[in-house]
């Protein structure tokens, strides 16, 4: 497996990298890539995690499938994936998984999706226990707006983030 920025195998880092009792994971960084986040979604030593800190990790709509359809990983409240290159693709895969019901913060800043995922995320039936939804740096543009501001599902949300988003 291809190993992260510090040279140790994601096999070896993450574990070490489990905060609270291992309810936080924070591996910002060290791009572990799709297949690190597969390792991660299928190991059981991270069945109790709450908050997964994924910024700048070489992540593709993939790896977020490996997350959206974890065996292990089904009660995370808070989600950074900022800087990682998931698309619409990876949204929706977050948008339509029930591994996500729980989540209250789910950050996407610049990870370059557009209206698409807007409309998926305004859609989710598991979804709607957003608070704080930061999109900026995306290509939104007016559509994904519009789609976010009509969201049935997300009336719990009390900070959202659409900043440079071309509108």
């Amino acid at each position: 497996m291809k190993k992260p920025f510090n040279d140790q195998p994601v096999e070896e880092i993450a574990p070490e990298m489990l905060k609270n009792d291992g309810t936080v994971l924070d591996i910002r960084l060290k791009y572990i890539g799709d297949e690190g986040l597969k390792f991660i979604s299928n190991d059981e030593r991270f069945a109790n995690l709450k908050e997964l800190n994924l910024e700048r990790n070489d992540l593709t709509a993939e790896g977020i499938k490996h997350l959206a359809n974890s065996p292990v990983i089904k009660g995370l409240v808070s989600l950074n994936l900022e800087r990682n290159d998931i698309g619409d693709e990876g949204v929706a895969a977050i948008a339509q998984s029930s591994n996500f019901s729980n989540l209250k913060a789910l950050n996407l800043w610049k990870c370059k999706v557009g209206a698409k995922a807007a409309e998926e995320l305004s859609i989710s039936l598991y979804l709607s226990n957003l608070i704080t939804l930061d999109m900026a740096e995306n290509n939104l543009g007016d559509e994904g707006a519009k789609s976010l501001a009509e969201a049935a599902s997300l009336t719990d949300l009390k900070y959202l983030d659409v900043v440079n988003n071309k509108m």
